[in-house]
């Protein structure tokens, strides 16, 4: 190394001076935290323990943003062994009513689900998918995914082979590699798919009778549907304790990945740690429960108080998925030099699951997905408000698009089941009855009150002390719906419908 490339690259040399002049020897440190007294440079009696709090706070509220995927998808795998005494690995569930979606974070009502989850450990599994209109993918428990299939997949949708590999399954447990077969690496011994699926109920039933989901050595059959029995199981996070608890059972129930370890050891100092019982001491808990809430505080300014570049769009409305590499939730969080954590944290706290077609669309193979939180004066979404969002015409979607309500604390859709119009979150183009304006363009109507005679479709009932948020959706979006050619909607409180019925 030259002395010249040195002195050109490295920075200058604070001086002894500097150095002394930034903490005092004995005195007052003051910081965004509070202030610090030392002695001779030593904390002052007391002191330490006030830096071992604020230093166990800080970690907590960021294990919380760290451990959001895992939480939500373990507490969801446990819901359904909870509910469905038939339930377990390589079998799935069908979710088609409103309260089966109404715990899982911002779920849409136009498509049916089937989910469920495998466990590689012993062996990959196989996944033989039928031809369909099914739109789905592969993910492990930190919500990260090595591909699609169906329509969005490379096999568009005339079939798909899959075997799915975690990090210990045994290499004479995996099916050799064919033309035909995609083998999908995950990070995780579980896994978790999803098929939506788009079509009437005979197409549905009709590809459903053909999926087989199995681990490799074993029989291929049939995939067993559990009904949903309309039935809530709750996918969002839990709060206080009862968060660290899950992800205490998730640790457990995992391997641990390189880059977690330094967490894991955060959690460790906090009465945590993987092989042994939940067991914190009375403090632990009482930084535990402060945490989580600092934490979900955080998640919530992610969400809400969108700040990544690439990721806001027209009038404010902002990409759920996607952007520049290193500024939206990918199918992977690795970077070059970093793993993104603030996105991920931001998307499973509102969302779940990830893929590269929803987060790298490639316009006609595309989901797009938007969401917006505050009305065109900038004021945030009420539930005791009126609004009218209005959908421009032409909505470049192949397949469908929708407006779907949500509420702002739970991330689902809103739960107004009790109301007039109840147990409907959805206007769209599959919505039975929608009116279409005579330009072309859709009023989407949201209030607390009965919708209009006749605007039955156009609306969604929202509930007076609760906030509320929407997510656009366009099912093969073409390049009109990225390139900001295509107008997105607008969202105006109004005193009442009466200019848009007439």
């Amino acid at each position: 190394m030259s002395s010249a490339w040195a002195q050109g690259e490295l920075p200058r040399q604070q001086t002894e001076e500097e150095f002394q002049s930034l903490m005092p020897i004995t005195g007052t440190v003051e910081t965004m935290a509070g202030d610090f007294e030392l002695d001779h440079s030593f904390p002052a009696p007391g002191e330490a323990d006030k830096i071992y709090d604020l230093m166990d706070h800080q970690r907590a509220s960021q294990l919380y943003l760290w451990g959001l995927p895992i939480v939500g998808m373990t507490r969801w795998h446990l819901g359904y062994l909870e509910n469905y005494p038939d339930y377990d690995y390589n079998k799935i569930v069908a979710v088609k009513s409103f309260n089966e979606r109404r715990g899982i974070l911002t779920a849409n009502e136009t498509t049916d689900y089937f989910w469920g989850f495998g466990n590689t450990r012993e062996s990959a599994v196989i996944l033989e998918i039928p031809p369909g209109v099914a739109v789905g993918m592969i993910n492990d428990m930190w919500e990260q995914s090595p591909g699609d299939y169906g329509i969005f997949g490379p096999n568009n949708g005339t079939g798909d082979l899959i075997a799915v590999v975690g990090p210990n399954t045994p290499a004479d447990m995996v099916p050799e590699q064919t033309d035909d077969l995609r083998i999908m690496e995950i990070g995780t011994d579980q896994t978790y798919w999803l098929f939506r699926l788009i079509g009437t109920s005979d197409e549905v039933d009709a590809f459903t009778s053909k999926l087989k989901i199995y681990n490799y050595g074993d029989e291929a059959a049939p995939v067993d549907i559990i009904p949903g029995e309309d039935k809530f199981t709750a996918e969002y996070q839990p709060r206080g304790l009862a968060y660290w608890e899950m992800l205490h059972t998730a640790i457990n129930r995992e391997v641990v990945q390189d880059r977690d370890r330094f967490f894991m050891y955060w959690l460790r100092q906090l009465g945590i740690e993987k092989g042994k019982p939940f067991n914190p001491t009375e403090r632990q808990k009482e930084i535990l429960i402060d945490g989580a809430e600092t934490g979900e505080l955080m998640a919530k300014a992610l969400v809400y108080n969108e700040r990544m570049e690439g990721v806001l769009r027209q009038n404010n409305w902002r990409m759920i998925l996607g952007g520049t590499w290193g500024d939206g939730q990918k199918y992977t969080n690795r970077m070059k030099y970093w793993d993104a954590i603030d996105p991920r944290a931001r998307y499973t706290y509102e969302a779940i699951t990830t893929s590269p077609a929803m987060t790298m669309p490639k316009p006609g193979k595309a989901q797009l997905y938007i969401g917006k939180f505050e009305d065109e004066d900038g004021q945030r979404l009420q539930g005791g408000n009126n609004y009218v969002i209005r959908v421009e015409k032409d909505v470049p979607a192949n397949l469908f698009w929708s407006i779907v309500v949500y509420d702002t604390d739970t991330r689902t859709i809103i739960d107004n089941r009790e109301g007039a119009a109840g147990g409907k979150a959805t206007a769209g183009s599959k919505t039975e009855g929608i009116r279409m304006n005579a330009d072309g363009s859709f009023y989407v109507l949201l209030g607390p009150d009965a919708p209009p005679e006749g605007w039955e479709a156009n609306h969604v009932q929202t509930l007076p002390g609760r906030g509320w948020f929407p997510y656009l959706r366009m099912y093969g979006a073409e390049e009109s719906a990225f390139n900001d050619e295509y107008k997105f909607p607008t969202v105006n409180k109004v005193m009442d419908f009466s200019d848009y019925i007439e």
